[in-house]
């Protein structure tokens, strides 16, 4: 079974386009973890696009697809918003077992290992709740045409949909006739373009169309998770800092437009594939007027920018000297090393990093304070503190080990069994874990 992704430009040539990201650096870095990650775990991986892609993906940052195939440039018929069109058009191309996979979506395991004898598989089964609601209610009154399969939902629009950042099977013909119907229904609507959400109507013509051709064709479908989602509330799709415990990651929606997100995802990338990055860096850099606004790495000097931190760490010599970017490499994988501490009860010391200020200030007529968080080339992060918050900075900050720190902070607690220390001590082990995501704390051993 191969893996098979698609890059539509939509007709766009500008490298700033930003494709629904924070901004325009973030979607070609998407694009390349993805690719990095796929051809990691399988054997074909293989790029569908239009000649923008082909330059962008290929030919300027050289991402190591097995195959590539330029034949979307004839879809520039379409409405540029109408994205979907292009996955569902390579859907229609496949003549042997294939999985389609999303720009966003990144792996740390093979998809078709667990998979390889699914007829139908998406990501998971979503429940259509009030944003597809209200999104239909102002697109099918445009409608000229509604193909058989969406008349029920049409009637009773509170129903499900497919996610289909992972999408595909051995059922070749099923997907044929699904691409044949979601082509249909969009062609026979071109009229209607000018009026309508574009970008709402791939909802429908990809998501709900899937899962309402597959029940009316009695087709069982698999899923990646078992769990059902409700529209818009996907957690647990973004945290870097728990792969490669965590294996799928998938940044859909709201977290395209999060720039901690999306700060997340470069720094693993810089750390990881830091040549490949370099590639961006350049582009960027021309872009951006050569502000460098991006760095250009070496897996050399990552190494050496992070060897650099950890001798600055242990022996109190903090340089000024490209901090942020060496706080970034540093505790990038650190909450899992953590974890991985705690579990086999080893002591560490704990340091409290610079980076930061402490901000009290009033809100409603009440104290509160945050820890304003200095992010490289982003924006800053807010971490909102409480009493507890407050105690383990303070030990922290006068210099600690671990189970040093945490008997300071049980001293602030009232429990009468080993049941209730061990959720307390759950509480604080998930505190230290926060303080490292947000990278105002760093440990070593």
């Amino acid at each position: 079974m191969k893996i098979i992704q698609s890059f539509w430009s939509g007709n766009a040539t500008d490298f700033t386009h930003n494709y629904g990201w924070f901004s325009y650096k973030y979607n070609w870095l998407s694009w390349l973890l993805s690719c990095h990650q796929l051809v990691k775990f399988h054997k074909d991986v293989e790029l569908y696009t239009d000649r923008f892609g082909y330059e962008i993906l290929i030919k300027k940052l050289q991402l190591p697809y097995t195959k590539v195939h330029v034949i979307l440039d004839d879809l520039n018929e379409y409405h540029k918003d109408l994205w979907a069109v292009s996955k569902i058009k390579v859907y229609e191309m496949q003549e042997e077992p294939f999985l389609h996979v999303d720009g966003d979506v990144f792996v740390w395991d093979s998809l078709t290992d667990k998979f390889k004898n699914a007829a139908v598989l998406t990501q998971n089964l979503e429940i259509t709740a009030a944003s597809y609601i209200k999104k239909w209610n102002e697109i099918s009154p445009h409608l000229v045409y509604l193909p058989l399969e969406m008349e029920n939902y049409h009637k009773n629009p509170n129903n499900f949909a497919c996610n289909m950042g992972v999408a595909g099977g051995n059922d070749i013909q099923f997907f044929k006739e699904y691409a044949q119907k979601s082509i249909d229904f969009v062609d026979k609507n071109r009229s209607a373009f000018s009026k309508i959400n574009c970008l709402s109507f791939n909802l429908f013509f990809e998501q709900i169309l899937f899962y309402q051709f597959a029940a009316i064709k009695e087709v069982k479908v698999d899923f990646l998770f078992d769990q059902v989602y409700n529209d818009g509330e996907y957690f647990g799709f973004a945290e870097f800092h728990e792969v490669p415990q965590k294996s799928y990651l998938h940044l859909l929606g709201v977290y395209k437009r999060n720039p901690f997100v999306c700060k997340a995802m470069e720094v693993y990338i810089m750390k990881n594939y830091p040549e490949s990055y370099s590639k961006i860096a350049a582009l960027v850099n021309e872009a951006e007027r050569n502000q460098n606004e991006v760095e250009f790495l070496t897996q050399e000097k990552v190494a050496a920018l992070t060897a650099d931190f950890d001798f600055e760490l242990k022996t109190n010599k903090k340089s000024s000297d490209n901090y942020l970017l060496k706080r970034d490499l540093y505790t990038a994988g650190m909450p899992n090393y953590f974890q991985s501490l705690v579990a086999a009860k080893e002591d560490f010391k704990i340091v409290l990093l610079d980076g930061f200020k402490h901000i009290r200030t009033t809100r409603n007529e009440e104290e509160f304070s945050f820890l304003e968080i200095e992010d490289r080339n982003s924006v800053s992060r807010k971490y909102e503190l409480d009493e507890l918050d407050e105690e383990a900075l303070s030990v922290i900050a006068a210099g600690t080990r671990y189970f040093d720190c945490i008997t300071s902070l049980l001293e602030h607690f009232e429990y009468d069994s080993e049941e209730e220390e061990n959720d307390i001590l759950i509480l604080l082990n998930k505190k230290l874990t926060n303080y490292i995501v947000y990278k105002i704390i760093a440990i070593y051993k």
